[in-house]
């Protein structure tokens, strides 16, 4: 073997691990933000998706473009988020300390089109993630008085990513070899714990109530699978609201009631890169109902709309509410 033919193969060597361990880094970080993203997305408190999306701009006389544009309604629509949640309350010794359980299971689905940075004419691939997340938590709340209350918690997630590639053209499916099972068709598990705290003030008048919450999520995680690095998504979100609700009559125990709402949330870690914010602000308005019915499991009902003001989800949303307090 000649010193010239020694020297390409050592370099293309070096150009393949290169590659590979680009690709590592890769999935690594995909996996990463798939993980810390998909903690905000199920967490309703601080993002809402509702069954329509619209440009807030195309109807408003705002024309602003952190309230949405054409690219981010895209995003909304290709980005899609499906929880059920349960809870109930524990026997406590106290009246003044409440015990909650608090379980949901979740589903994020993200469709996304990928090219060549130096061929847009060709056909784009075909991406789409997905996260399977159960999620459990404790809660202990404490009434300070009869209008400030503590709430500390402690959640748990276990989450499964697994993406799905299809390569459209002969020039994308070069990469395949290198791709595949590093950054492309692979998956992986995590586990995140959630320890949070919560401030409340609520002030019932005889019109309704509002509601002040602040509220503070810290979470730190381990990833496995067949990524061949392990990962660690950790981030922080800090959610500042008011809600207000106006009853506008009580029938008989049948209570129609104007609802709003505005919050800001602010975040720290892998969300960032996501969301592609440090902050974002959250506008609701709608109209709910107090069944006259299971008043057990049933607090409220109701329609309304929701703008995401700044996030690369920005835009609104015609949304159902249902036990929104």
């Amino acid at each position: 073997m000649t010193f010239l033919t020694t020297t390409i193969a050592v370099m293309l060597s070096w150009a393949i691990c290169t590659l590979q361990a680009k690709a590592e880094n890769s999935i690594q970080s995909r996996a990463e933000q798939s993980f810390a993203a998909s903690v905000i997305l199920s967490d309703s408190d601080v993002i809402t998706f509702g069954i329509q999306d619209f440009n807030p701009n195309s109807v408003t006389p705002f024309d602003d473009d952190n309230f949405g544009n054409d690219e981010s309604l895209d995003l909304r629509n290709r980005v899609s988020v499906t929880a059920i949640p349960y809870s109930f309350e524990l026997e406590s010794p106290s009246p003044l300390f409440q015990h909650e359980l608090d379980f949901r299971a979740s589903f994020i689905h993200f469709d996304n089109e990928t090219r060549l940075s130096n061929r847009p004419d060709l056909p784009a691939d075909y991406d789409t993630n997905k996260v399977y997340a159960g999620f459990v938590e404790y809660k202990l709340s404490y009434d300070i008085s009869d209008t400030w209350k503590l709430v500390y918690g402690v959640g748990n997630h276990l989450m499964y990513y697994q993406n799905d590639h299809k390569y459209n053209s002969v020039e994308s499916k070069q990469f395949e070899p290198v791709l595949d099972g590093n950054v492309y068709n692979t998956s992986s598990y995590s586990y995140i714990i959630e320890p949070n705290l919560a401030f409340e003030y609520k002030l019932n008048k005889d019109w309704g109530y509002w509601k002040y919450t602040t509220s503070f999520n810290y979470f730190n995680g381990v990833m496995w699978g067949e990524s061949k690095n392990s990962g660690n998504p950790n981030g922080w979100y800090l959610m500042n609201g008011v809600k207000v609700n106006y009853d506008v009559i009580n029938w008989g125990g049948y209570i129609p009631s104007v609802y709003g709402s505005v919050k800001r949330v602010d975040l720290g870690g892998d969300p960032i890169d996501s969301f592609g914010t440090d902050s974002y602000y959250e506008l609701s308005i709608g109209w709910l109902l107090t069944p006259p019915i299971f008043r057990d499991y049933i607090d409220n009902v109701g329609i309304g709309l929701n703008m995401n003001y700044g996030s690369a989800l920005k835009g609104g949303s015609i949304v159902f509410f249902f036990n929104e307090g």
